[in-house]
């Protein structure tokens, strides 16, 4: 019944619902409602603001989605979207953007933005997004980057020989990153990102820097989605 429920979730939320998120993140993008016309209206027909909503609806989607995967999973987070999909949380067709030409056949990070060096190997198979929670090897130099010095016997919690990008983020969002000056400290659950979509703007946004605010996020809380650079951590207006 919970997965039924999720389901007409899904069609409430891209009709419009609005968040509850009491806490602050000033790179929110705030919910817009979008008719059920707008919703058939092509994509590259909208203009930036309805193409921004219905990005961010469909990102609220899956937050909702997440959420109920977490409540029948004692709190732990799907190791990968797909898993939303073969557990029957969402439809295929909820890891498709509207706003990916290439319906999801080159992953979360389009194949023209690969200079931004944003973590192909997360990459799925049929979906548009990229998921930073993912159960693969996490394969980027992490060690120097975060905060509390953590060691490879911190970061493999589950002791299985293998560093996943799941355990590294777990980390990443509780102790921070170098980026944080003077001293480094945890992430609010409304502005760390657990699915982005890299295909907003695309392929427009595309500039060699990846300075632009062109990337939407889903945070933490599973509810509130922002607007950052690639690099969000270094996003001055995070």
């Amino acid at each position: 019944m919970k997965r039924i429920l999720v389901f007409a979730g899904l069609t409430a939320v891209l009709c419009g619902c609005s968040s509850n998120s009491s806490l602050l993140n000033k790179n929110e993008v705030k919910p817009c409602a979008m008719t059920p016309l707008l919703l058939h209206v092509p994509y590259a027909s909208l203009d930036a603001d309805a193409q921004q909503a219905r990005i961010v609806e469909e990102m609220r989607a899956l937050g909702l989605a997440l959420k109920a995967y977490k409540s029948d999973h004692k709190g732990q987070l799907p190791p990968s979207l797909t898993t939303l999909v073969t557990e029957e949380y969402i439809p295929v067709s909820a890891l498709i953007s509207c706003a990916d030409p290439s319906c999801g056949k080159e992953g979360g990070v389009p194949d023209k933005y690969a200079e931004w060096g944003q973590a192909m190997e997360t990459d799925e198979a049929g979906s548009s997004y990229l998921y930073e929670f993912s159960g693969v090897e996490c394969k980027w130099e992490w060690q120097s980057y975060l905060g509390g010095n953590p060691s490879a016997a911190d970061m493999d919690t589950n002791k299985d020989g293998l560093i996943t990008w799941a355990e590294v983020k777990s980390w990443h969002m509780a102790h921070g990153d170098s980026t944080q000056q003077p001293k480094s400290g945890p992430y609010p659950a409304n502005c760390f990102p657990v699915v982005r979509c890299y295909w907003y703007q695309y392929p427009d946004a595309y500039t060699p820097e990846a300075t632009a605010r062109v990337v939407l996020s889903l945070a933490a809380d599973l509810e509130t989605v922002f607007i950052s650079q690639a690099w969000w951590e270094k996003d001055p207006g995070k």
